[in-house]
């Protein structure tokens, strides 16, 4: 809703400002609800929540001042260190109920409890936008005027429409505490309506988790507001007096700068993090809300990759006497700051999540293959949509054949090969089976398909297929080395993380034999080749239940993994850079690089948009990614 800066007044006071977008402000009655929210919200007192210092409805654009506290948000610890070990576990859970008891004191409803609203202090965890959250989402709104909050931490009723009273929060803190402990939302599905249908469903098993936790978040997703504990009720359930040491939880950086609050898949904050370089903010004369804090309207200027860059946000105090100061947020979990790039170009079409993404080979046109069972094909430096190619049903695959004038897309009737320039569908190859991934060799003379029944290989020159490997196993993942002798497959396996049925296997393309099998563990949702062709990666779940996400690289010689790069969500998919240097892993929770040497993250990339599918341009300045929410974005990562 709009951006935040880290400031400070002329008095040496640090402050977070949430400068709202002026299109939220078009709203009529915007104004009205923001001045009268922020106002009762400046009267909520308590340790655990971030005090609200000041706030101008009526400037051009509207915003607010709130108390900084120096750590990381929830989102982003949970990103970075996965979940929390129960006795921190149980001090969150004390504090956010602290936090909602005071919050509810003042007569207000949070309506967005989610970890992206949470900081981690040292001294315990802040609630942060409370009481405003209604006044931001008023583009979130039902028919009857309910405002709603992020999907995935609503109660039922907030879903319904219906009344949102205090209770409400309660059932969004079971949700938080679920995710802290596990990793995961239990709620959270590919598409809107199946999230609401979770929620609104029969409460989740918390296999796992230590009974009173899990009774605890259980009772809070009591599907009757009215049978819900409340927040007080909570506190005296987390014995927190017993627990000392448990707090901060380990990994946390005690100098970290706060965390602004997460951009989900629901959420809209632009945050000023470090490395980017926002709006510069100038001083306007005359205008300051009581608190002395003066913001005034940006221009912006794009500088997507620079390391270091600072926001400059203008403060006056009560007497008019006004200071300018860099707004640099440094990594939680590191003292060298990383960047955050924001996307160079949004595309829209698609009306389900885009499964696949692929570059032609002179880096010209991108085509997307989404599970609402079209092909857009996009001209790169327009940003136009010059094709779309209509499937019967969803697609999950697409590539570009090496010479660019052919793609295949994967169905589940079979692989499909299409004429670039015309549009026109060629032919069907396996049309019995469904196509989870398809590859081209190098030389484009092969085509692979991954089945349900195997990999297929099929010639080119003739359409017929020309082997099976891996006979009478589902393979998922299909994927060429560079010089186009080996074919990495990786199949699915049981759906038990752990099991010994989940493999990756490298076979010789000409000899058709099997040359080294890898027991990943867990099954994995993509594999690509590194450009030496020395190593390829896979993504894949990883953690006891499945719920979080690792990538790895694997040495193609040796079969050992070569590197590990963490998620907190199930890893998606895989992209190495055209020089092998970088690695881009896409996940629910992020988009990340990572220098494949190192295990470093390069950079922070987005606002937490779930990823689906990632691709390079030839080139290597562009990354491409589709989303689970059907838009295709494209970062300049020269």
């Amino acid at each position: 809703m709009g951006q935040v800066f880290l400031a400070r007044t002329a008095a040496g006071r640090q402050l977070v400002v949430k400068v709202i977008r002026p299109e939220h402000v078009s709203d009529a009655g915007f104004r009205t609800r923001f001045a009268r929210e922020a106002a009762v919200a400046r009267t909520v007192g308590g340790f655990h929540t971030a005090q609200v210092i000041d706030a101008d409805p009526e400037a051009d654009p509207p915003w607010i001042a709130t108390a900084h506290i120096p750590g990381p948000s929830l989102h982003r610890f949970l990103a970075d260190h996965g979940a929390l070990e129960p006795a921190a576990l149980r001090v969150l859970a004390a504090g956010l109920a602290e936090g909602l008891e005071a919050i509810h004191g003042a007569d207000l409803v949070h309506r967005d409890l989610k970890p992206g609203n949470i900081i981690l202090a040292a001294d315990g965890p802040r609630i942060i936008d409370f009481g405003i959250a209604r006044a931001l989402d008023t583009t979130h709104q039902t028919a009857t005027g309910a405002v709603l909050g992020t999907l995935p931490y609503m109660s039922p009723e907030q879903t319904e429409g219906d009344h949102v009273g205090p209770a409400t929060d309660v059932f969004s803190l079971g949700t938080v505490l679920a995710f802290a402990a596990t990793g995961t939302n239990p709620f959270a599905a590919t598409t809107p309506a199946a999230t609401i249908r979770a929620i609104i469903g029969p409460v989740p098993a918390l296999d796992g988790l230590p009974d009173d936790v899990a009774a605890l978040i259980t009772d809070c997703w009591n599907p009757d507001p009215g049978r819900r504990p409340t927040p007080a009720q909570i506190l005296a359930r987390c014995e927190v007096a017993d627990l000392d040491g448990a707090w901060p939880p380990a990994g946390f950086a005690p100098t970290a700068q706060q965390s602004a609050p997460s951009a989900g898949s629901e959420a809209a904050t632009a945050v000023v993090d470090n490395g980017s370089v926002p709006p510069t903010t100038r001083i306007a004369p005359g205008r300051t809300g009581d608190g002395g804090v003066a913001v005034v309207s940006a221009k912006r200027r794009r500088r997507p990759w620079a390391v270091g860059g600072a926001a400059i946000l203008a403060v006056a105090g009560v007497a008019g006497l006004a200071t300018v100061l860099p707004a640099v947020w440094p990594r939680a979990d590191s003292e060298s700051p990383t960047s955050r790039l924001e996307p160079v170009e949004t595309w829209t079409g698609h009306n389900d999540r885009v499964r696949s993404v692929a570059f032609s080979p002179d880096g010209a046109t991108l085509a997307t293959a989404s599970g609402d069972g079209t092909v857009r094909l996009w001209d790169v430096d327009s940003g136009e949509e010059t094709d779309i190619l209509v499937h019967d049903d969803v697609v999950d695959a697409v590539t570009f054949a090496p010479d660019g004038k052919t793609l295949v897309t994967g169905t589940p009737k079979g692989a499909r090969l299409w004429s670039v320039n015309s549009g026109d569908e060629i032919t069907t190859l396996d049309g019995d089976e469904p196509a989870n991934s398809v590859a081209f060799a190098p030389d484009g003379k092969t085509l692979a398909i991954g089945t349900t029944e195997g990999a297929r290989l099929w010639d080119m020159d003739s359409d017929e297929e020309i082997a099976t490997l891996e006979d009478g196993t589902a393979v998922m993942e299909v994927a060429f080395a560079p010089d186009g002798a080996t074919l990495a497959t990786a199949n699915q396996g049981s759906v038990t993380v752990g099991s010994d049925d989940q493999f990756a296997r490298l076979w010789d393309v000409d000899t058709r034999e099997e040359v080294q099998t890898i027991a990943l563990g867990k099954s994995a949702n993509s594999i690509a080749f590194a450009p030496d062709g020395l190593t390829f990666a896979t993504g894949s779940r990883s953690g006891e239940h499945g719920f979080q996400g690792v990538a790895q690289s694997w040495n193609v010689n040796s079969g050992t993994s070569a590197r590990v790069f963490d998620h907190i969500h199930p890893v998606r998919s895989v992209a190495f850079a055209p020089d092998g240097d970088t690695l881009a892993t896409g996940s629910q929770d992020a988009l990340r690089m990572w220098d494949v040497d190192s295990e470093t993250r390069i950079t922070a990339i987005g606002r937490g948009e779930p990823v689906e599918s990632v691709a390079f341009a030839p080139d290597g300045d562009t990354l491409a990614t589709g989303g689970d929410d059907g838009t295709v974005r494209l970062w300049d990562v020269s």
